[in-house]
C-alpha cells in the first residue's frame, strides 16, 4: 500500500513551501514521493517548484472538493498504475474542504491502494489573528480546515509577538483540542512527526492519528450481497457525525455491483456495467462506535431474537458480535465445551432465528455468521 497525506491550509499560507521540504526529507530518507496539486486557475504555478524528477499530476481549474469526482479519479488512477513511488502528497487549494478533498482522494475503486495517514492544516498565524475580517463563509471554511487537521502546522510565527502566540494557540486547540500544534517559520518543521501519524485507512479500522481523533475513514470490505432495504436501514442508524459513505454494493437481484452513495441525509444508487470490488468507504467522526454494514446487520438480528439484552445496544465492533455469537454456541455456565454440546447450541441458535418475524435474506445471512463461528469454534476444540 501506498502512504498519503492530505495537504490542507487556507490560501497563502505556506502548504507549498511545506510542500517541497517534505519531498526533499523524504528523498533523503530513500523513500520516492509522488504530488497531486489542485490549482483554482488554468495554470500551474505552485507546480513549478515540484523537481522533475517527482511524479506529478495537476489539478486544475476548480477545486479538487468539487471539481467533477471523474476527472480527480482519472488522475489518481494515472499516477498510481503508471507511476513508481512510496508516499503520495496531496495539496489541496486553500478554498478546499477537508473532508470533501478526502471523500474525493478516497474512492472506492482505489481506496484498498492507499494507507491514509492524516491531514496536515498548514495555518497562517496573522491570518489566524485577523480572522474576524473575513467573510462569514470564508471564515466558516478556514475554522472547518483546522477543525479536521490531524496536525497543524502554525506557520509565520516569527510576525507575531509572544502573546499574540498564545492567543492564537489556544484558540486553535479550542477549535481542535486532539490536533498537535507545530509552531513553526517559512514551514520548517521536524517531519519526523509526521511519519508518526498512525495508519488510519484499513478494512473495519477507525482512523487513529497517534491518540483518537475526531475525522476518520474506514474501508468495509463486503463479502457478501445486501438488499437495498438492509442498506437504507443501516445509513438510517447512523449518528450525524458520518459525513459520507460510498462504494460498490452487490444486490442479490442483479448481476453488476451498484454505486451506492450517502450525503447530508441522502443515498443514491446507480448500477454499474462492470465488475467492481464490493467495498465503502466511511467518511465521519468517532466512528468507532459506528457498526460496519455487515455488522449491523448480524446485529440487528440478534436484537430480534434477544429483545431484552441491554449489552447488545453498546456493541459495535465485528469481535463483539463474534463473542456474543461465541457465547451462544458454548453457553460455558451450563454445559461443558464438547463438540456434542456445540452442535446443540448450534441447532438451538438456528431454531431462534427461523421463528422471527425476519425476511428470508436476513435469515440465511445471520445463519452464515452463526455457520462461520461454529466451524470456527469445532475446529479450535478438535486440536
Amino acid at each position: 500500500m501506498k502512504d498519503v497525506y492530505l495537504l490542507s491550509g487556507f490560501l497563502g499560507s505556506g502548504k507549498t513551501t511545506l510542500l517541497v521540504k517534505w519531498l526533499t526529507h523524504l528523498k533523503q530518507l530513500g523513500l520516492k514521493p509522488a504530488v497531486i496539486m489542485n490549482e483554482l486557475g488554468a495554470l500551474g504555478f505552485d507546480s513549478d517548484a515540484v523537481e522533475e524528477d517527482v511524479p506529478l499530476r495537476e489539478l486544475l481549474e476548480g477545486c479538487i472538493c468539487c471539481s467533477p469526482a471523474e476527472k480527480t479519479e482519472a488522475q489518481i488512477q494515472q499516477i498510481l498504475h503508471q507511476e513508481e513511488f512510496d508516499v503520495l502528497l496531496i495539496e489541496t487549494t486553500g478554498a478546499a474542504h477537508p473532508v470533501a478533498s478526502l471523500d474525493v482522494i478516497l474512492s472506492p475503486l482505489f481506496a484498498d491502494h492507499f494507507d491514509f495517514k492524516g491531514i496536515v492544516t498548514v495555518v497562517d498565524a496573522v491570518r489566524f489573528l485577523e480572522r474576524d475580517k473575513l467573510p462569514i463563509q470564508t471564515k466558516a471554511l478556514f475554522f472547518e480546515q483546522i477543525k479536521h487537521g490531524h496536525l497543524l502546522v502554525l506557520n509565520k510565527v516569527d510576525v507575531v509577538d509572544s502573546e499574540e502566540l498564545e492567543e492564537v494557540q489556544f484558540s486553535l486547540s479550542q477549535l481542535n483540542a486532539k490536533a498537535k500544534i507545530v509552531p513553526t517559520t517559512y514551514s520548517t518543521v521536524d517531519f519526523s512527526q509526521l511519519q508518526h501519524l498512525a495508519p488510519s485507512l484499513s478494512a473495519h479500522e477507525p482512523m487513529r492519528v497517534g491518540m483518537e481523533l475526531t475525522l476518520g475513514t474506514r474501508l468495509e470490505v463486503l463479502s457478501s450481497s445486501f438488499p437495498q432495504y438492509a442498506v437504507e436501514e443501516w445509513i438510517q442508524s447512523l449518528p450525524e457525525t458520518v459525513y459520507r459513505v460510498k462504494g460498490y454494493i452487490q444486490l442479490p437481484s442483479t448481476s453488476k455491483p451498484h454505486l451506492f452513495q450517502y450525503a447530508y441525509g441522502m443515498t443514491q444508487w446507480m448500477q454499474e456495467d462492470v465488475n467492481v470490488k464490493t467495498q465503502l468507504v466511511v467518511i465521519g467522526e468517532n466512528l468507532t462506535a459506528c457498526p460496519t454494514l455487515e455488522t449491523y446487520q448480524v446485529l440487528s438480528t440478534l436484537k430480534k431474537i434477544y429483545p431484552e439484552r441491554e449489552r447488545l445496544t453498546s456493541l459495535s465492533t465485528a469481535s463483539d458480535i463474534d463473542q456474543v455469537i461465541d457465547d451462544e454456541l458454548l453457553d460455558v455456565q451450563t454445559h461443558p465445551r464438547t463438540r456434542q454440546t456445540l452442535e446443540q447450541k448450534n441447532e438451538q441458535l438456528r431454531q431462534k432465528v427461523t421463528l422471527l418475524d425476519c425476511s428470508k435474506w436476513e435469515e440465511e445471512y445471520f445463519l452464515r455468521k452463526v455457520t462461520e463461528r461454529f466451524n470456527e469454534l469445532s475446529t479450535r476444540f478438535a486440536q
